[in-house]
């Protein structure tokens, strides 16, 4: 399930909070990218398609909920999605499009008839919002028009808003199980215990320190590094593991750095395809706000898990170093700049190479951003397409 709010509201949004409660007690993924790079302006479509096109998967039916400017981020990133793979079908099996915008709204290169997925467009009262809603319902071949369900009974204040959320999301979910001809949402997969751990009790729990270091190693496999220095690195660094269990069986977990530096973070492979590893960053999320994890470039399941999430790629190349030398102490060695942020590459623990890397970072809602460092200093230039880097240009400074 893949939602754009499309504004920069934190996740406080009544309608945020419903979604994910619902997706996540029945087992659905729930995918939201950083609406920090779903605004409408030109210079931010170009991340915003590609941070979303990133979190479609070919292998699964995507549900897509937008409202907004979400709205004009989704269609351009299934119409990108679709010119890249001419011989597939839709990554998402159905989608719900509420409040498009009155005014900006950019019209997806290519042509919108070509997007032949079940649509609900829902309007809000008034005859602008309606002849915009009507506009886009004409140009989608499959798409049907209602309206908002607050905007007919005339619901008013935090309460009656969050009753109004929920209303539209029941008519999603209705809308979405006759478009898959079974019931959306429905429990599946394991049934999960999740969990949290203070690193620093970890010394006096050293049967859970040993099971994360063991799924950690089975996850990452010969990339992995060793067991014992799993164990050293979630015992002697303060920080939190959040876990998964099935069965009283940890079958993920998660360790991150009082920094906010995810140290790993690794599912059991009969168990990975559920979702565990998004309900565990939720989870972290939950404990700490300020986050950012080194993700490789050519790891799209890892850039799936962080940017629907609400991590958000990392441009700026200064700010790159500045956080890598205060989490990691090493310096790095630039090879570009796309869409989906700078590409470096840096020296492992041991003095490995670690392969092209990116970094994305989680900051707090807009509503009560604490900005520290680095992470204040974050810009969204539009840059090519992932697949093309440009090459960096000469570092200026001391690094």
């Amino acid at each position: 399930m893949m939602y754009l709010r499309g504004d920069l509201a934190g996740p406080g949004r009544e309608e945020t909070e419903v979604v994910e409660a619902a997706c996540e007690a029945s087992g659905v993924t729930f995918l939201c990218p950083d609406p920090g790079v779903l605004g409408p302006e030109p210079r931010s479509i170009a991340v915003a398609t590609a941070v979303v096109t990133t979190l479609f998967d070919e292998h699964a039916e995507t549900y897509a909920f937008a409202r907004g400017s979400g709205v004009q981020v989704l269609l351009a990133a299934l119409a990108a999605w679709l010119r890249q793979h001419p011989n597939h079908l839709s990554p998402v099996a159905a989608m719900v499009l509420c409040a498009p915008p009155l005014e900006g709204f950019a019209e997806p290169s290519g042509d919108l008839s070509a997007l032949r997925v079940p649509t609900l467009v829902v309007t809000e009262a008034g005859d602008r919002a309606r002849a915009a809603a009507e506009a886009l319902q004409h140009r989608l071949p499959c798409a049907i028009l209602v309206e908002e369900p607050f905007t007919r009974h005339g619901c008013v204040g935090a309460s009656a808003a969050h009753l109004a959320r929920a209303a539209t999301w029941e008519r999603a979910t209705a809308f979405f199980s006759d478009a898959s001809g079974t019931a959306f949402g429905q429990v599946r997969g394991p049934e999960l215990e999740v969990g949290f751990h203070e690193t620093r009790d970890l010394r006096f729990l050293p049967d859970v320190a040993a099971e994360a270091a063991d799924v950690l190693v089975s996850a990452y496999g010969r990339l992995s590094h060793s067991r014992d220095t799993h164990i050293r690195r979630m015992v002697d660094h303060p920080g939190t593991l959040v876990w998964a269990r099935s069965a009283g069986l940890l079958v993920g977990c998660s360790h991150i750095r009082a920094d906010g530096k995810w140290g790993a973070c690794g599912m059991v492979p009969e168990y990975r395809g559920y979702g565990i590893g998004f309900r565990l960053a939720r989870l972290g999320l939950r404990q700490m706000q300020n986050q950012f994890v080194e993700v490789g470039r050519n790891t799209p399941h890892g850039l799936r898990l962080v940017l629907g999430c609400g991590f958000h790629p990392l441009h700026d190349e200064s700010a790159v170093r500045t956080l890598l030398r205060s989490a990691v102490r090493r310096e790095i060695e630039p090879l570009g700049v796309d869409a989906l942020g700078f590409v470096y590459r840096r020296k492992r623990e041991g003095g490995r190479d670690t392969g092209p890397l990116r970094l994305c970072l989680h900051r707090p809602s807009v509503r009560g951003r604490a900005s520290v460092g680095a992470f204040a200093r974050v810009g969204l230039p539009a840059g090519p397409p992932p697949d093309q880097l440009v090459p960096p240009q000469p570092h200026q400074g001391s690094g």
